[in-house]
C-alpha cells in the first residue's frame, strides 16, 4: 500500500510504503521516551532492512534497506521516509496535520519479464498532506488510538492522478520495554493513477502479449499490519513490522495483477531504532 502514515518497511518507505503510515504504528510505539530532549531536538530514527514486491501488484519480492526518522524541534515534527518527507505543523497536539513532499520510484528493470516489456513509469514527484486525530488512554494508560488520512497528487506529469488513504492505529505497551500495535488502512487512487500502474497500452500489449486493459479510479487495496518495538536500553532497540495488504476493484482486476502478479501483498522487516 502506498500509504505513507502506515509505517511500511519498505524501500524508501515510498508508502505506501504505505504507506502508512504512519505515525501510530512507529511514532507511538517509539516515539514515548521520556528521555528529555537535548538541545530542543528530539525523536528517533530506524534503520534495518526487509522485503517488500518487487512493483505495486508483482508476486515476486526483493530485499530492500529501510530507512526512518521522526525528528521534533520547535514546536514542529519532521517524518522523513527515504524519499518522502512530511512537516507535522502540530506534532503534540490530538489534531495533527501538515504537508508532504515525495517521490515514487515508478516501475522499470522488473524481475518479471513479461510486466518489463511494458511501457516504462518514470519516478513521479508528488505534493500533499494528512490530517490526524489522536485518542490517548481510552483503555490503559499507555494506548493511543489514531484516525488518519493523506493524499498525494502527481506534480511531473506522469501519471496526473492522487492517491490517498484513510486508516485508523492502535498502540499499547505491553511490557515496561515492549510496545505493540496494530493498524489498518483503505486506498483510494483515480484514474490516472490506476491507469498508469495498473491499465496495459495497446503498445504494450503487442510486446507483452498481455490484453489491452484501462483501469479507472476507486478503492485500490486494504490493508493490516502489526508493528512491535523493543527497548534494549533507554535510547537503543529494535523494531519489526509485518503488513498484509490485499488489492481490489480495477487494480486486481488488471492482467498485470491477474496474470502476472497476485493481488495479495505482503512486506515485512526488522530494524534497529536510537532515540534522543
Amino acid at each position: 500500500m502506498r500509504n505513507w502514515r502506515g509505517f511500511l518497511l519498505a524501500a524508501g518507505f515510498p508508502l505506501a510504503l504505505s504507506g502508512c503510515a504512519v505515525a501510530p504504528a512507529w511514532s507511538a510505539d517509539l516515539g514515548d521516551q521520556d528521555d528529555e530532549p537535548v538541545g530542543g531536538l528530539h525523536g528517533f530514527v530506524v534503520l534495518g532492512g526487509g522485503v517488500e514486491p518487487d512493483y505495486e501488484g508483482a508476486s515476486e519480492y526483493a530485499a530492500t534497506p529501510h530507512f526512518y526518522a521522526n525528528l521534533t524541534a520547535f514546536g514542529l515534527g519532521l517524518e522523513i521516509e527515504g524519499p518522502q518527507a512530511t512537516l507535522n505543523i502540530r506534532p503534540d497536539a490530538a489534531f495533527q496535520f501538515g504537508p508532504s513532499i515525495g517521490y515514487d520510484l515508478g516501475r522499470d528493470g522488473t524481475t518479471n519479464k513479461v510486466v518489463d516489456r511494458l511501457d516504462k513509469i518514470d519516478g513521479a514527484f508528488e505534493a500533499g498532506g494528512f490530517v490526524a486525530y489522536q485518542f490517548n488512554a481510552l483503555l490503559a494508560q499507555s494506548d493511543v488510538l489514531e484516525i488518519s488520512a493523506d493524499l498525494m497528487a502527481d506534480l511531473s506529469g506522469v501519471h496526473d492522478g492522487v492517491s490517498g488513504s484513510f486508516g485508523a492505529s492502535y498502540s499499547i505497551a505491553a511490557t515496561e520495554r515492549l510496545r505493540l500495535g496494530l493498524d489498518a488502512s483503505v486506498g483510494l487512487a483515480s484514474d490516472g493513477y490506476m491507469n498508469t500502474y495498473f491499465g496495459v497500452a495497446t503498445a504494450g500489449a503487442a510486446r507483452s502479449g498481455l490484453a489491452s486493459y484501462t483501469a479507472s479510479g476507486g478503492v485500490k487495496d486494504v490493508g493490516i499490519g502489526a508493528t512491535a518495538s523493543y527497548s534494549i536500553t533507554e535510547r537503543w532497540g529494535i523494531v519489526g513490522r509485518a503488513e498484509y495488504s490485499r488489492l481490489l476493484g480495477d487494480a486486481a482486476n488488471s492482467p498485470i495483477v491477474k496474470q502476472e502478479g497476485s493481488p495479495d501483498q505482503f512486506e515485512a522487516g526488522i530494524g534497529i531504532f536510537y532515540s534522543f
